[in-house]
C-alpha cells in the first residue's frame, strides 16, 4: 500500500521536472518569437518566479486552516494543467486559424489572444507552483508518514532524477516548435494529474488544525468586531497573557487600531471571552500580526528579485 501511495504521489514530483524545464526558457522564448529586448523579458520572468513566492501565505493558511492539503493540492495541480495548456495554446501555430493569424514564429504572428493567454497561463502556472509548495511536502506527510522519504531508495531517486533531468535536456534539445517544446510537457503533466487522482479514494484526508496565519485574521476580526469601542489609556488594561508560554509580551505602540482586540469587555467574564478566540486575542498575538504586517511590504520586493 505504501509503496502504491509512494508512486502515486511521485508522478506529480516527476511531471515536475519538464514542466519546469520548459518554464525555465520562457526568457529564450520571449526574446526568440515575441523579439522583445532581453531586459523586458527579464522582467517578466522575474515577475512570474516572484508572483510564486506571495500567494503562498494566504495558500498555507487555505492548506492548514481551512480546508486541509489535499484540497488545496489539488486546486494547484489543475492550475498548472490549464496554465500549461494555455501556455500551449499562446503559440501562434495552434491559434492560428481561430485568430485569423500567421502560424510563424515571428511577433507580427502573435494576436491579442495569444498574448491574454500567455499571462493567464504564466500566473495560473505561478499560482499552481505555490500551493504545491506549501502543500505537497504536507501531504505527503500525512499519507506516508515516517516514509514519505525512504532511505532505501533515496540513493536511487537521486540517481534517477539526475538522469531523468539529463534525458529531458537533452530530449527538448531536439523540440524545435515551441508548441511542442510547452505542450510536451503540458501532456506529461495531465497524464501524472490522472495517475495522482486515481488513488483518490485510497489518500488519507487530515482535517486541518490551523496555522499560524489564521492568529493574523483573528486579530484582525477581533479589531474589527470592537471597531466601536475606545481603547483604554492604560496598555496594561488589555489582555496581556501569551496563550502559548503564560509569559507577558511587550506592548508597542505602532498600529494602534489592532489593540482593539484584547480589549476585555466589561459585560462579561474573562472566562467567557476567552471561549470565543475570534473576539478577544492576546497582546502577543497582536504583536506577531503587527510585525508580519509591517514586513508585508518587504515582501512585495520578491517580484523584483523573482522570489529569490
Amino acid at each position: 500500500m505504501i509503496n502504491q501511495s509512494f508512486s502515486l504521489h511521485r508522478a506529480i514530483t516527476w511531471a515536475n521536472f519538464p514542466v519546469h524545464y520548459a518554464l525555465w526558457m520562457l526568457m529564450v522564448y520571449l526574446t526568440d518569437v515575441w523579439k522583445l529586448k532581453l531586459t523586458d523579458a527579464a522582467a517578466i520572468v522575474n515577475v512570474f518566479l516572484g508572483f510564486q513566492a506571495i500567494p503562498q501565505s494566504f495558500l498555507l493558511f487555505s492548506a492548514h486552516g481551512l480546508f486541509g492539503n489535499y484540497p488545496v493540492l489539488l486546486g494547484s495541480i489543475f492550475a498548472c494543467c490549464v496554465g500549461m495548456g494555455f501556455l500551449t495554446m499562446s503559440t501562434p501555430p495552434v491559434l492560428a486559424k481561430a485568430t485569423g493569424t500567421c502560424s510563424a514564429y515571428q511577433p507580427e504572428c502573435i494576436g491579442e489572444g495569444q498574448r491574454i493567454l500567455f499571462y493567464i497561463a504564466l500566473a495560473l502556472s505561478a499560482l499552481g507552483a505555490a500551493g504545491q509548495a506549501v502543500s505537497f511536502p504536507s501531504f505527503l506527510v500525512e499519507q506516508l508518514g515516517e516514509n514519505a522519504n525512504p532511505p532505501s531508495i533515496w540513493f536511487l531517486q537521486c540517481v534517477a532524477v539526475i538522469l531523468f533531468k539529463a534525458a529531458a535536456v537533452l530530449g527538448f534539445s531536439y523540440i524545435s516548435p515551441w508548441s511542442l517544446w510547452f505542450g510536451v510537457p503540458a501532456i506529461c503533466y495531465t497524464v501524472a494529474a490522472f495517475i495522482f487522482l486515481s488513488g483518490s479514494c485510497t489518500y488519507k484526508y487530515v482535517k486541518p488544525e490551523g496555522s499560524p496565519i489564521t492568529t493574523l485574521f483573528r486579530v484582525l476580526a477581533a479589531s474589527i468586531s470592537k471597531l466601536f469601542y475606545q481603547l483604554p489609556t492604560d496598555a496594561s488594561q488589555l489582555y496581556n497573557v501569551s496563550d502559548r508560554n503564560r509569559q507577558y509580551v511587550p506592548h508597542t505602540n505602532g498600529l494602534r487600531f489592532l489593540d482593539k482586540a484584547a480589549i476585555i469587555l466589561p459585560g462579561q467574564t474573562l472566562e467567557q471571552q476567552l471561549r470565543n478566540r475570534w473576539r478577544l486575542c492576546s497582546i502577543a498575538e497582536i504583536e506577531v500580526t503587527k510585525f508580519a504586517i509591517r514586513t508585508f511590504p518587504m515582501s512585495m520586493t520578491f517580484i523584483l528579485g523573482g522570489g529569490l
